[in-house]
């Protein structure tokens, strides 16, 4: 066998489990990032010399979803099938991809609710240490309450996700790419991206979906709001 095998087989028994039992739906948006790519810009080299970790886009689009989630909880929740019970968590925990020597992981942030930009960054630099180093422990990779899959980095334009249990969401983000946008009823170029939301129907219907994604492109095409809590 290959190395790695069993956690492949592992992982693919679980993914398969998910999509028997789950009823998965995926609702598309695009967003115009021209406003958190300049938050980015604006102050990535006085983020970096304050608090010593780098500025990207990754804490921006997980605050964005933690502050989509206090409206719409069911994107949070999950169904306990044995109980017969919906559970509504007052946490938010976002498993997010971590490149390591494998290939990419997925390692979850706690607590996105209550940390700030700063903390998020610093949290995301320690997964990403640990990683390098093989030293991510199991806590490390599993109990997400929600999940973000990226397949931008490898040239992704858009897609649907699966969902890891106990998740009952994902949130895609895709590649960064200048497309035509009509804005003050101009032609521009502008740094584009589509967002889809992989969910479990059982759970979150088609309108809290829809609400939710594009509140999340909201957040991130104006930063600001994030601060304004809008």
């Amino acid at each position: 066998l290959l190395p790695g095998a069993f956690v492949r087989r592992a992982v693919t028994q679980r993914l398969k489990d998910a999509q028997n039992t789950l009823a998965l739906l995926t609702t598309f948006q695009e967003a115009d990032l021209t406003g958190s790519l300049a938050f980015r810009d604006k102050y990535k080299d006085a983020f970096k010399k304050a608090h010593g970790v780098d500025l990207g886009l990754l804490s921006i689009i997980l605050k964005a979803c933690a502050s989509g989630i206090k409206d719409f909880p069911a994107v949070n929740g999950v169904i306990d099938d044995a109980a017969g019970e919906i559970v509504y968590r007052d946490f938010v925990d976002i498993s997010v991809p971590i490149p390591s020597p494998r290939g990419p992981v997925s390692c979850v942030v706690r607590n996105v609710e209550s940390k700030s930009i700063t903390e998020l960054e610093s949290c995301l630099a320690g997964l990403m240490q640990r990683a390098r180093s093989d030293q991510l422990s199991p806590e490390d990779m599993s109990g997400a309450t929600f999940g973000i899959a990226d397949t931008g980095s490898v040239g992704g334009m858009l897609g649907t996700n699966f969902i890891n249990p106990p998740a009952s969401a994902t949130l895609g983000t895709n590649g960064i790419t200048k497309r035509a946008a009509v804005v003050d009823g101009k032609v521009v170029a502008r740094p584009m991206m589509f967002l889809s939301l992989t969910y479990d129907h059982r759970l979150i219907d088609g309108r809290e979906a829809a609400t939710f994604l594009g509140g999340v492109r909201d957040k991130l095409e104006d930063p600001s709001r994030l601060l304004l809590e809008v």
